[in-house]
């Protein structure tokens, strides 16, 4: 039997799009038996935070979407991102949060929600994950 390759998700970008999106990536390859490590960094991080659960920003791109989107995730039909990652906590996903960033931003440890398993710089990331398959969100 083949052992399934590893996913690993190097969250960036702060747009809510972009992570519910990459989230639900990690959901389905935990579905999939693969294991799965988190890591975010910059703007994604915020999302982290203990006093961001219903953080809701869009880039750009998405903002001319806002409406929809907003109206979706009152109505339930799209999750709030702090459900998505404890359900994929729950399954099994390693969150992992960049400590370069964490500097950056002035976010202490204490700060991050009880679901993040550690923080960590990139280089560390990446050789915890290798062998992988990586994306960049």
């Amino acid at each position: 039997m083949t052992q399934n390759k590893g996913l690993g998700i190097i969250f960036h970008s702060g747009s809510y799009d972009r992570l519910y999106h990459g989230l639900s990536l990690a959901l389905a390859a935990l579905a999939l038996d693969r294991e799965v490590r988190l890591f975010f960094s910059y703007w994604a991080l915020e999302y982290l935070k203990k006093d961001n659960q219903t953080l809701f920003k869009l880039d750009t791109e998405a903002h001319r979407h806002k409406d929809i989107l907003e109206k979706n995730v009152e109505r339930g039909h799209i999750q709030k991102l702090y459900e998505l990652i404890t359900q994929a906590k729950a399954m099994g996903v390693k969150i992992y949060a960049c400590t370069s960033s964490m500097g950056l931003l002035n976010i202490t440890r204490d700060e991050l929600i009880k679901e993040v398993d550690k923080s960590m710089g990139i280089t560390t990331f990446l050789t915890e994950t290798a062998g992988d398959q990586i994306l960049f969100i």
